[in-house]
């Protein structure tokens, strides 16, 4: 096997160009791996783990791109070095009549040649993101945070600069935002209407607004915080910011806070505020038991029940009024269809709260799972019980590709759990919109087909396949293709993952007919 390594000093990308990257080499003729990174000194201690080890690797920094490729031949090797050079030319800047244009240096001179923005997207290595964001907020700017591994001293020191100014900091680890109709990070093609979100969840505000959008009910703004703003230490400060401006926001008549575990004491504090914004108000706090409420604030138990609800507020003639009346309208029981099946449910998610939102309906309905925290791996045995794994979480994603962009990780899974005769069927979401993988539903056809027929094979009762796509109208991998090569394949397809989990319970878990 040939290997490569290849320093691009000064060379600085994001997460999702780096995703970018990795994807469109991998997919060349005879390349067996390639991952794209940047030189921190976690990344070189993997890719040398990973059996990349070269003398490069000690002159990279963290503002170097690192590109490890692995291949059958040298051939293949020149070629991806080729086309890796194309990628990259292809993200230069435009060139002007009298040479390249210079890409802005700072944030002072980038906002003197955009003088317009009122916002500055910020995905810069950990370590210097606080510094970019601070100079973006003494220009008087928002602030959209994509880098992760901030420390979470800088996203609070970040934040309470940002509530004095009367600015917004999405972020850190913010990885979708919809402002005025625009998407930031991976975030879906929805119509514009009078449901304002602000949620501590990517996947959560995309499914959300996907359907909600389905609904045919638009979306005013979709203010992303970060995965901590919820937590103590930072205080729920760019959610309460959040909030106030959808409260204030003319265009806007309901308003949704989605979020992951959020601290007790700051749950409490915000429905104080939630409960005097003076518009209706949805929560979903995603895999928890709602609280119940008498003034003004739903607590829905799914993102199915939160879009429901508020598509309710939001309609002309909405009002507060007694939410009880809501209760359920999107979360019918199902009824007792009597002893399990054989066999048991593995559930292979790349959004880590729809993975929360399906096991905690897996739960409501009886059926007990393990959310697997440990890093499966394909071929080795899976643990024992019904299981939820996050492929998207830090234990397969580091130093590798999201499987929103890159679904090689989740796709070998599917192959060996799929093949299992203990497993009698897979719970899967797929999530669309721009930054996600361009055509991800055949790669899911593909690995599923595999599966199948190793079970076929071993003697193997039929596999069944759930899943749950999270997609808009208007994305650019075409929901209805995406979910018509699914159903082709003999995929039942959900539109979201608390509707893909009931289905689960009826015809994996307990595979009776009952009634609906």
């Amino acid at each position: 096997m040939n290997v490569l390594v290849l320093v691009r000093e000064g060379c600085y990308q994001d997460s999702a160009r780096l995703m970018q990257v990795s994807r469109e080499l991998s997919a060349l003729p005879g390349v067996v791996e390639a991952v794209a990174m940047m030189g921190t000194e976690t990344n070189r201690t993997l890719l040398a783990e990973a059996g990349f080890a070269d003398p490069a690797l000690d002159r990279a920094t963290p503002l170097d791109m690192v590109v490890a490729l692995r291949a059958g031949t040298a051939h293949a090797l020149e070629e991806a070095q080729g086309a890796l050079a194309r990628v990259l030319a292809g993200a230069a800047p435009a060139e002007k009549a009298g040479g390249p244009a210079r890409r802005p240096g700072t944030v002072a001179e980038a906002l003197a040649a955009h003088p317009a923005a009122r916002l500055v997207s910020v995905a810069v290595p950990g370590p210097y993101a606080s510094f970019v964001a601070n100079r973006a907020l003494d220009e008087g700017r928002s602030v959209f945070l994509f880098s992760d591994n901030v420390p979470l001293a800088d996203e609070v020191a970040l934040k309470e600069r940002a509530v004095r100014l009367g600015l917004l900091v999405m972020g850190p680890d913010c990885g979708t935002a919809i402002i005025a109709g625009t998407g930031l990070g991976f975030a879906n093609r929805v119509d514009r209407g009078p449901v304002g979100i602000v949620g501590a969840s990517g996947t959560g505000i995309q499914e959300l607004s996907c359907t909600l959008d389905r609904a045919g009910v638009g979306i005013s703004h979709a203010i992303g915080t970060g995965s901590r703003d919820l937590s103590e230490a930072v205080g729920g400060s760019m959610t309460e910011m959040g909030l106030s401006l959808l409260a204030s926001d003319p265009d806007t008549r309901c308003i949704v806070l989605v979020a992951k575990h959020p601290d007790a004491g700051v749950a409490r504090r915000l429905h104080g505020v939630l409960a005097k914004l003076g518009k209706p108000v949805v929560v979903r706090y995603l895999g928890e038991v709602p609280h119940p409420s008498d003034d003004g604030v739903f607590y829905a138990r799914s993102l199915d029940e939160a879009a429901t609800a508020a598509s309710v507020f939001a309609s002309e003639g909405g009002e507060i009024g007694d939410t009880r009346s809501l209760s359920g309208t999107a979360f019918r029981p199902i009824p007792r269809p009597g002893p399990p099946g054989e066999g048991r449910l593995v559930g292979l998610f790349g959004g880590g709260s729809l993975a929360a939102e399906a096991a905690f309906v897996l739960a409501a309905h009886g059926v007990a799972t393990v959310v697997s925290e440990e890093r499966l791996t394909a071929g080795a045995s899976l643990p024992s019980g019904n299981l939820i794994v996050d492929t998207g979480g830090d234990a397969y994603t580091v130093g590798r590709p999201h499987p929103m962009v890159d679904q090689t990780v989740r796709c070998g899974l599917i192959r060996s759990a799929g093949a299992d005769p203990s497993v009698r069927g897979l719970l899967l979401d797929l999530v669309l919109g721009d930054g996600a993988h361009l055509d991800p539903a055949p790669e899911i056809v593909r690995a599923v087909a595999d599966a199948r027929a190793a079970r076929t094979t071993r003697g193997g009762s039929p596999l069944a396949v759930v899943v749950s796509v999270c997609g808009s109208r208007r994305d650019p991998q075409g929901t209805e293709r995406q979910e018509r090569l699914l159903r082709g394949a003999d995929i039942h397809v959900e539109s979201t993952a608390a509707r893909a989990a009931r289905v689960a319970v009826r015809t994996i878990c307990c595979p009776v007919e009952v009634s609906r």
